[in-house]
């Protein structure tokens, strides 16, 4: 099956990789020019895995067109990365680029001073209204394009979810205008939990639904590991995914605090 996404996620991993090398290379050279070509590059490698991250959720969200060979037990993808660039997919890579947008904005006013922090608060205000609009146009679309409501109908509890997603957003916009960001970039925390949640619980009990077949699915019960494979990833989480989190504390407190123009000017090696 993962042979025929191969083309996407290869595009996925270089736009991560150029990504990288920008931020290494930007200051490398004090020419205008040199600077300008990899912020183009940064730019377009920072874009382009939010929309394919997207375009990935809004397709497993509608289904991928996979079948189960059972006589062989693989699943074959019967399509193209073009297949992927549905309409519904591209509108949910739209609706991560948004998202993220927002969210990143608001980490740069709270990071850091002075004008740019003024211009990264503005710039999530005036990107908020159109990710409610695109946000709409999601919900809308979700209900003909996918079964995403079938778990919400079927067990209407879980509406809490989705209710959170979007009062978190809402409360983005009400912080932001009052010049409060580290709240709005907190209920911005908050908004991409709960859409991931709300993803999640749509999805339930499938993991990768097939657009062609429902017994092709991908569920939590025909693709898990066996139950001694488990208990073992279980112990090993157990012990290390705690020392995760107080390492990602320590690099936090470590980075503590904003980045002022001094800071910048200061440091040899900054972008």
């Amino acid at each position: 099956m993962f042979s025929n996404l191969y083309t996407a996620l290869l595009l996925l991993l270089f736009s991560l990789i150029v990504r990288g090398v920008a931020f290494e290379f930007r200051g490398k050279m004090d020419s205008a020019g040199w600077k300008s070509g990899w912020d183009m590059a940064l730019t377009v490698s920072s874009f382009l895995p939010a929309l394919l991250f997207g375009v990935a959720f809004g397709n497993i969200f509608k289904g991928i067109p996979m079948r189960n060979d059972f006589a062989t037990a693989n699943f074959a993808y019967d399509g193209s990365l073009l297949t992927l660039l549905n309409p519904y997919g591209l509108l949910t890579g739209v609706l991560f680029v948004m998202l993220f947008a927002v969210h990143g904005s608001l980490y740069a006013a709270i990071k850091t001073t002075g004008e740019l922090s003024d211009r990264a608060g503005q710039m999530a205000a005036r990107l908020w209204l159109p990710l409610l609009v695109v946000a709409v146009a999601f919900l809308g679309y979700s209900y003909p394009a996918t079964k995403l409501y079938s778990n919400y109908i079927s067990t209407p509890v879980l509406i809490f979810l989705p209710l959170v997603a979007v009062v978190s957003l809402l409360l983005v916009k009400v912080f932001t205008s009052k010049g409060r960001l580290h709240m709005a970039f907190l209920f911005s925390c908050l908004t991409i939990t709960f859409v991931c949640f709300t993803g999640v619980a749509g999805l339930f009990p499938n993991l990768i639904p097939s657009s062609l077949d429902p017994l092709s699915n991908l569920t939590i019960y025909n693709s898990s590991s066996s139950l001694y494979t488990l208990k073992l990833m279980a112990g090993v989480a157990v012990v290390f995914v705690p020392i995760v989190i107080c390492y990602k504390i320590w690099v936090y407190r470590i980075f503590r605090g904003r980045v002022s123009n001094e800071d910048v000017l200061g440091n040899h090696e900054a972008y």
